[in-house]
């Protein structure tokens, strides 16, 4: 039976639970806490997190609504675990949230709306359970500077013939990433006012850290994974001596987000 994309990426991510809740999810949390510093939650009772992953951002929410309860959905049941116990924590598809109409005054969705096979349904779904007034914020990736060492993980993985990535992880992206078709995306889920500004990213790993969050998060992490042992290895190295020979600017990742707010 074919597997649905919302399965793939619940495997994906429980497999790198542990991995994502390192560095990678600290790394993320500075654009979710800057997104929803532009939401007024001063009066909010309810407040959720929609794609929380091990739920960095719960506890700043929890500073900034002091009233509300903060509940933190996520497909992924091995992220929800990773986050702190003492919020509400509820297992859920962005495409059918498990929340009743007009009940919650702000959501929150930093890095997940790119992941969604059907973003309509899901803006949809995140509007019906919005009490009127309510408010959302988003982080989505929108544009990336050149990044030399990736070039050469990724040019290293193809000399290994590395199968193609089998789960491809943004289906929605390409609306997600510029800034007047995610706008035209919200109004059309009757979204209004809807507001979308362009910020930097950047992270700085050293080459050690590169090449450890490389092998498990993401396309190339999946492609590797795909070889026999004797040809990953082979391939690690090899990837490992390329790297060793570049300038530490050239593992920096740079390059845009969006920030959203809608009501």
């Amino acid at each position: 039976m074919t597997k649905t994309l919302a399965t793939v990426i619940r495997e994906n991510y429980s497999a790198i639970a542990t991995t994502y809740d390192g560095k990678w999810a600290d790394v993320l949390a500075v654009h979710g806490r800057a997104v929803t510093d532009r939401l007024d939650l001063a009066a909010a009772r309810r407040v959720a997190e929609i794609g929380c992953g091990p739920g960095r951002l719960l506890s700043y929410l929890e500073r900034l609504a002091p009233q509300a309860r903060i509940i933190g959905t996520d497909l992924t049941e091995a992220m929800l675990r990773r986050a702190p116990a003492r919020f509400a924590r509820v297992a859920g598809d962005a495409e059918a949230l498990p929340f009743a109409e007009d009940s919650l005054d702000a959501i929150v969705m930093p890095f997940v709306l790119f992941h969604l096979p059907d973003l309509p349904t899901a803006l949809s779904e995140v509007r019906r359970i919005l009490a009127p007034g309510g408010c959302f914020a988003a982080v989505t990736w929108s544009g990336h500077d050149p990044h030399p060492a990736y070039d050469v993980w990724v040019r290293v993985i193809d000399e290994h013939e590395a199968p193609p990535d089998p789960s491809p992880q943004m289906p929605s992206g390409a609306v997600t990433s510029d800034p007047v078709e995610l706008e035209l995306a919200l109004r059309a889920a009757n979204f209004d006012p809807v507001d979308i500004t362009v910020e930097r990213f950047r992270h700085r790993p050293t080459a050690g850290e590169f090449l450890a969050h490389s092998q498990v998060i993401g396309s190339m992490a999946r492609r590797i994974a795909l070889l026999p042992a004797d040809r990953r290895a082979s391939c690690l190295a090899a990837a490992e001596r390329e790297l060793a020979g570049l300038e530490p600017e050239a593992f920096t990742e740079s390059g845009t987000v969006l920030y959203t707010t809608a009501r």
